[in-house]
């Protein structure tokens, strides 16, 4: 008898949407999935092994399957385990190696890659290849306390790479603070993982805040589209917290930049 399909956890775009049959994911396909899919055989093909491969399109185009990736997520309660030194570090070297690979890999600028949480300066900005743009907890899968792939890249599209940092950087610091832990120090553990660029990590700091202007953005469309999941989110949040947690990155900025340059 065949099992019933698993409704994975994790994420409001897709709750209760994506569903595992055995070693298969099934899930709502993007309205680029044709060049997304592209783009991650490409990626194989560099040796980036770190993500799902891509099985097809159903008949509709309305659904994408992927092969799934074993391992743990980090899903709310977060375990211990999410805020080490270690799993932060080994959140930039994955995220390094997927940049590595991408940059060997040419894209087409009008494939109609999701505006969403894009870098502002695209795919005109020097070095720009495409970026992931939702590296959150749930889109990390850990073996053995280490980061070893990503998934649901709905959202990737064409940009800097340090701004994949810094989107990074806004759900695994976090930028918005958790009690127990240290901002800056966290940060330049996330830039070191990732061997971050002087010149790259002069710039996080204001890249963090362009990116969480971005995200702030992108959930109040949300919000005016009525979309529920996230009107619920920012109901929680609210207009006050985010201009509260702007103003603070803005008031630590010299810090991060302090703490991520010492020693460079």
């Amino acid at each position: 008898m065949d099992r019933e399909p698993e409704a994975l956890a994790g994420g409001l775009a897709n709750a209760g949407a994506v569903l595992r049959h055995g070693d298969t994911v099934e899930r709502p396909a993007p309205p680029h999935v044709a060049p997304l899919h592209a783009h991650l055989r490409a990626l194989r093909g560099q040796g980036f092994d770190g993500l799902p491969v891509p099985l097809g399109v159903s008949a509709s185009g309305q659904r994408e399957r992927l092969s799934y990736v074993p391992g743990e997520v980090s899903v709310a309660p977060h375990p211990p385990w999410t805020w080490t030194d270690e799993a932060l570090c080994s959140v930039g070297t994955l995220l390094r190696r997927m940049h590595d690979a991408a940059a060997a890999v040419p894209f087409d600028r009008a494939a109609g890659w999701p505006a969403d949480l894009a870098d502002p300066e695209g795919a005109a900005a020097p070095g720009a290849v495409i970026c992931h743009n939702d590296v959150c907890l749930e889109n990390v899968v850990f073996r053995g306390g280490h980061a070893a792939a990503l998934i649901d890249f709905d959202l990737a599209s064409p940009g800097r790479p340090v701004w994949d940092v810094a989107m990074a950087a806004r759900y695994w610091v976090p930028m918005r603070g958790r009690a127990g832990l240290d901002p800056p120090h966290r940060l330049r553990v996330l830039a070191d993982g990732y061997g971050l660029g002087r010149a790259d990590r002069t710039v996080l700091p204001r890249v963090i805040e362009q990116a969480t202007a971005a995200c702030r953005a992108f959930v109040e469309r949300r919000v005016e589209q009525g979309d529920a999941a996230y009107t619920a989110a920012y109901e929680q949040s609210g207009r006050a917290a985010w201009d509260r947690h702007q103003g603070r990155l803005a008031d630590h900025r010299r810090a991060l930049a302090a703490a991520l340059l010492a020693g460079h």
